[in-house]
């Protein structure tokens, strides 16, 4: 890997760390609003499929070894293995996708916004199913009361962060394109 990739990797795991910190409870969930989905769209985007993964592969693995990089400054395995372990898990699947949404935009003439909205939509569906599906597993709930603990309270957030996640990444690789970032 080139320096300016693995330094870009490296700050886009803090950026990661830095928005998930940001978190608000929801009564009655054991599922917080952070803004880490919003970091992860952004790394994925930026680095491409495979770095925006492995960003999110060392962010995961400095949560799992303790560093309080999880919601509200936590970290450790019982994270990982807790509640929400299933949409942190769901982060992988959320980078490789938006970077997927940078691929595509690279190298055909799709509509930026459209390939960006299809790719982070499908992130989504795929990081919701795990965090569901963990979720049900761990807690024995139904799916109904997944859904409702799980899901609705974050689909209208989740919609702001796609967009803003795409504002500032287009930012982003537009100064890097325009020779900003050297």
């Amino acid at each position: 890997m080139k320096t300016k990739t693995i330094t870009t990797s490296a700050l886009f795991v803090a950026v990661m760390a830095i928005c998930s910190w940001i978190s608000i409870p929801i009564p009655g969930t054991m599922v917080p609003i952070n803004l880490g989905t919003f970091g992860v769209i952004m790394t994925g985007y930026v680095l491409g499929k495979k770095n925006g993964v492995i960003s999110v592969l060392i962010f995961l693995l400095l949560g799992a070894i303790g560093l309080p990089v999880f919601h509200g400054f936590t970290g450790g395995l019982g994270i990982l293995t807790g509640p929400t372990g299933g949409f942190l898990i769901g982060y992988i699947a959320l980078a490789f996708c938006s970077g997927m949404a940078n691929d595509l935009n690279a190298k055909s003439s799709i509509n930026k916004p459209v390939s960006y909205i299809l790719c982070v939509l499908l992130g989504e569906i795929i990081l919701y199913s795990a965090g569901v599906m963990y979720f049900m597993t761990l807690t024995k709930a139904s799916l109904a009361t997944a859904l409702l603990a799980c899901v609705l309270p974050f689909l209208i957030g989740d919609g702001v962060k796609m967009f803003f996640a795409y504002v500032v990444s287009a930012r982003v690789l537009r100064s890097e394109q325009l020779g900003c970032t050297k």
